[in-house]
Formats: structure tokens, C-alpha cells, sequence
């Protein structure tokens, strides 16, 4: 049995942001990681094994995450201004378009159900459950919802593509509000989405999460899952392995879907254990594509399928484009497939040639379990901030269920923060 005033579990933005607090209050802390590296979904590496190091998970933030950005000069990072969109085009009918998604006989009802989500998440926004016509804006899945809005395909294939980075999972269970949530950043319009995704940090969050571990002094201990955790009068007690680890508190900095792979003794509330369950949707995935013939600027949003969101974001060092793509993971979407990548890439850049790809699966990651977070149709509150409060002397920390910017590495450090300070106050 080995002994610790706090225990952390997970060395991502959430995990470095508690131990760093803790540490500065004085504690001894041991973080402990299930895989061998830092950073969480912030994973930098390689592009394709051996070419410019990459950002494989979330990687853009707000002009308002203040204490991400404060933490970025803290310790020594930049960070890289996003290139302006300065070429514009949708796929409609197997072909790109310069001219807007829907087709000239299409547009009065394009613009109709665009002005209805534009309502709907300011009302949103402002905290309202239903819009003016009484109808739900919470508890209802972005496939009910686009068949409430009755808009041309082009229109909802349009909505889908702004999907793949905002709800990110099935249209038929995440909730429509993550649709919502994102539009209404910009008045109201998926297009908007984009204005805010305003840097990126250099070289990549991972290494931020690293040097606030360096910085803590907090003893890592990586590739070790835990597997139980066992809260006493006194403390608790965690079990990774054959190893036992024992200290006054816990936080644990894991997301929702990472937290079914954990034994707790006693049992958790019966909210948290619902939700548990549950887990969240997200189910999206990401690619880095390396081609020829893509001007930087370049944003094409697809028909609904396979790939359907890709930004020629910058130069590699080689003068090719890197283009970053997304899509949800279902049925006939093969990202690790090279020809299938080359035939969406075919759809949405005619003209130009793909050279390489690379990926990360993070459904299939066991320490991860999906993407980020997506809360399913009619269970939003279990991921509310609400209902993740310390239990026992376990305090919990993830965007997945921040107080403020939840989904957002911001969010991250905000929860990694309060948790920290729940812990002080148990200690």
C-alpha cells in the first residue's frame, strides 16, 4: 500500500489542472494514467509515423477561454492564429457549388429553417425549454428535429455537417441541443461555429497538460488503470493492478464513458450510477489529410455522408496542404481505409490529390470510449455540473460535466479547478 495526501486519476487537461492546484496548496499528489502518455484527448503526435507532430483530438479554442489561454503563456506555449475561411463551397447533387447549400428553387425554404435554428438557440441560450411555438428545444434528438424543421436535403445535410463537430454522434439519440448550443455562439447560425474556433495551442495540448504536471511536481505514474475504488472513513483506496495506492481524497478526472470501466465501493449515488450508464454519444471522427492542389482557406461541407466537414487549415512543412476532416463513425464511414479516404476526398476536392492520412479511433480507444462529449435525447441533466458534486472523499472533474464550457478544454481546467478546491476543503 502506498500513501499520498491526494490521489489524481487521469493526466489529461482536467487531471493536470487539479494537480497542479493541489500542489500549490501544499499536498502531495500522485496522478496516476491509464495510458503512456499525457494529455487525454489532446493527443499530439506524428502525422503518418514520422511527419509534422499533429493535434489527433480537440484542438480549437474560444477568443473567451481566459484560463486556457492564461495557462498557455504560463508554461511556456503559443498559439497558432486559425486561417481565415477565404474559399467557400457545399456539395449539392454530386457536385461542389460556389453559391450557397440549397439550389435556387430550394432557398426560401433554406432560409426558413436557417432562421428557425437561429430562434431557436438564442432561446436556448437564454434558458428556455421550449421556443414560441411550444415546441421542445431540450430533450429531443437532432434527427427529430430536422424532421420538425421540413428543410430541403441540401439544408440538412448542411445542419449534418456542422454536426460533425458540435453534437458528433447518431442524429436518431445525441440531443439536439449540442446543435443548438454550438449555433448559438454566432447569432444563431451553424455557419458561426467557425468564427470562434479562433487558435490552436503550439505544439499541442498534450504538452500544455505535461509541463502543468512538470510544474506540480505531482509523482505520474502511467500505463496503470485503475480498476476500484474504495472510499473508508479515513480515505481511500485505489487499486491499479497488483498496485494499491491510498490517500486522504481522490479526484477523478475522467470523463463519463471512462468511468463504467471503474468498481466503486461503496456504490455511487444513484444519478451518477444512471448516467453512468448511460454514458454520452459521442461517436465522431477526425482526420488529418495531407494532398496537393488545396488552397489553404478552403472549407467544403459534404452531402451528408462519409466525410462531411473539411477545412484546409495550413501548409505542412513541405508546402502540401493539411486538411482537417470530420464525420461520425456508422455504417459504411471506414477512416482507416486509405481508398475509401481518397474517394471522400474525390467528392470534396475534385481536383486535388491526396498524398497521405492519418487518424486516431477514439471510439474504439479503451481509455477514452468515445468522442467528445454528445449528451443523448431526454438525459442532458446527467450531464449536468449539478449532479457531479464530491461524494464520500471522491470529488470528480471533465468537460463532460463542467460548470462552465463543458465539451471545451476549457471546461476541463474550470472542473479540474473546482475539484481541487473540494478537495482543499475535505483536507
Amino acid at each position: 500500500m502506498s500513501e499520498t495526501d491526494v490521489i489524481v486519476v487521469g493526466a489529461g487537461l482536467a487531471g493536470a489542472a487539479a494537480a497542479l492546484k493541489l500542489a500549490r496548496a501544499g499536498k502531495r499528489v500522485r496522478l496516476i494514467e491509464a495510458r503512456p502518455r499525457c494529455g487525454g484527448r489532446g493527443y499530439l503526435k506524428p502525422f503518418a509515423g514520422d511527419g509534422q507532430e499533429l493535434e489527433f483530438g480537440g484542438a480549437w479554442i474560444t477568443p473567451w477561454h481566459g484560463r486556457l489561454r492564461a495557462l498557455v503563456a504560463e508554461h511556456g506555449l503559443s498559439l497558432r492564429p486559425r486561417h481565415p475561411v477565404t474559399n467557400r463551397l457545399w456539395l449539392r447533387g454530386g457536385a461542389l457549388h460556389a453559391d450557397g447549400a440549397a439550389a435556387p428553387d430550394e432557398v426560401t425554404a433554406h432560409e426558413r429553417a436557417i432562421a428557425r435554428v437561429a430562434a431557436d438557440a438564442i432561446l436556448l441560450k437564454k434558458g428556455m425549454a421550449e421556443n414560441e411555438r411550444g415546441e421542445a428545444l431540450t430533450g429531443i434528438s437532432f434527427a427529430a428535429y430536422l424532421d420538425r424543421l421540413s428543410c430541403p436535403k441540401p439544408t440538412r445535410d448542411l445542419f449534418s455537417a456542422w454536426w460533425t463537430v458540435s453534437g458528433s454522434g447518431d442524429h436518431a439519440e445525441v440531443a439536439a441541443s449540442e446543435f443548438l448550443a454550438s449555433c448559438s455562439y454566432d447569432n444563431g447560425l451553424a455557419e458561426g461555429m467557425i468564427n470562434f474556433w479562433s487558435d490552436t495551442v503550439v505544439p499541442g495540448m498534450g504538452v500544455l497538460a505535461q509541463r502543468m504536471i512538470a510544474a506540480s511536481g505531482a509523482e505520474l505514474v502511467l500505463s496503470a488503470p485503475v480498476e476500484q475504488v474504495a472510499s473508508t472513513g479515513a480515505g481511500v483506496e485505489l487499486t491499479a493492478g497488483e498496485a494499491r495506492h491510498r490517500a486522504s481524497a481522490c479526484v477523478l478526472a475522467l470523463g463519463i464513458n471512462q468511468l463504467r470501466a471503474l468498481h466503486f465501493a461503496p456504490e455511487l449515488s444513484a444519478p451518477k450510477r444512471e448516467a453512468i450508464a448511460r454514458g454520452h454519444g459521442g461517436r465522431a471522427f477526425k482526420l488529418w489529410i495531407r494532398m496537393q492542389g488545396v488552397p489553404v482557406g478552403t472549407l467544403v461541407t459534404g452531402d451528408g455522408n462519409g466525410i462531411e466537414f473539411a477545412f484546409a487549415e495550413r501548409l505542412d512543412e513541405d508546402g502540401s496542404t493539411l486538411v482537417v476532416a470530420f464525420g461520425l463513425t456508422r455504417d459504411g464511414n471506414r477512416p482507416a481505409d486509405p481508398q475509401w479516404v481518397k474517394g471522400q476526398a474525390g467528392k470534396l476536392f475534385p481536383n486535388a490529390r491526396v498524398l497521405a492520412h492519418d487518424w486516431h479511433d477514439w471510439v474504439d480507444d479503451p481509455f477514452a470510449r468515445g468522442t467528445w462529449v454528445s449528451a443523448l435525447a431526454g438525459h442532458e441533466a446527467g450531464l449536468d455540473a449539478a449532479n457531479w458534486q464530491p461524494e464520500s472523499r471522491i470529488a470528480f472533474a471533465s468537460s463532460d460535466y463542467a460548470r462552465d464550457q463543458a465539451g471545451w478544454f476549457e471546461g476541463a481546467v474550470i472542473a479540474g479547478e473546482d475539484a481541487a478546491e473540494a478537495v482543499l476543503k475535505l483536507t
